[in-house]
């Protein structure tokens, strides 16, 4: 009878032990859980902190890209206006208006010549869709407007290439056959005026009944309108693209 209460008395001693065993096993469990978790989290607080570095940074380059562009963009606007005045002055020149000013038409042909072309400085945004870190960006907003300047950039580079096929065969190829460059090039330079450089009406004689001339003059004309159009659009949105990224870098 003894030894069956004895037995009792080390069957509850051992299964106490067991129970402590148990619970302390659960309790290290827990522990090496919540270890795993605080660990994991502490992951993802560094992750977006690197992420939100990284985003920062695309952002100030970016901005800097489109501060470029902006003075630019002001630039060809100016330009293009000034050389569509030219263009007008020539073409009523040619349709028999009288010159008054000789060195102001040997300008204005020059300036014909000239295509100036703006050159998006986004290298950033192309780094950042290159580079598949898109994502980094939060701001659904300035997503959309660098999506619409990616297709404005499109469009500018597009009639870029038209407008140099209508240079090369509508007004450089008749100024080059009808008049004498080295002669009205210190003129357009602003060294000599007209009469200086010896040149009279019948020096644009030739040029002026050119109908591929005065048609080249004409498209000039439809695509500076064109142009300013565009460029208008683009500063208008690098204007407000900069405005979201001042405020998405304050926060």
């Amino acid at each position: 009878m003894i030894k069956f209460f004895r037995k009792i008395r080390y069957d509850l001693m051992e299964k106490n032990k067991t129970g402590k065993y148990f619970k302390y096993a659960i309790g290290e469990i827990v522990l090496v859980v919540i270890g795993i978790l605080i660990a994991l989290q502490i992951d993802n607080l560094n992750t977006k902190k690197i992420e939100n570095q990284r985003e920062i940074k695309y952002l100030t380059n970016i901005k800097l890209d489109l501060n470029k562009d902006i003075e630019s963009l002001e630039y060809n606007i100016n330009f293009r206006h000034k050389k569509a005045l030219g263009i007008e002055k020539l073409l009523n020149q040619i349709n028999g208006q009288q010159i008054l000013n000789l060195s102001e038409t040997t300008y204005n042909v020059v300036n014909t010549l000239y295509q100036e072309k703006f050159q998006p400085s986004n290298v950033a945004y192309n780094e950042l869709v290159s580079s598949g870190n898109m994502n980094l960006i939060s701001n659904d907003s300035i997503k959309i407007y660098l999506f619409d300047l990616s297709l404005l950039y499109q469009s500018n580079s597009y009639y870029n290439e038209h407008e140099t096929s209508e240079y090369e065969e509508n007004i450089s190829k008749p100024i080059f056959r009808l008049t004498d460059i080295e002669r009205i090039k210190p003129v357009f330079l602003g060294l000599k005026t007209a009469e200086q450089a010896n040149i009279s009406e019948r020096d644009f004689e030739a040029l002026f009944k050119s109908q591929v001339y005065k048609n080249g003059c004409v498209i000039l004309n439809w695509t500076s309108e064109g142009f300013i159009e565009l460029y208008e659009n683009l500063k208008t949105k690098s204007v407000k693209l900069v405005e979201l990224i001042d405020l998405e870098l304050k926060k």
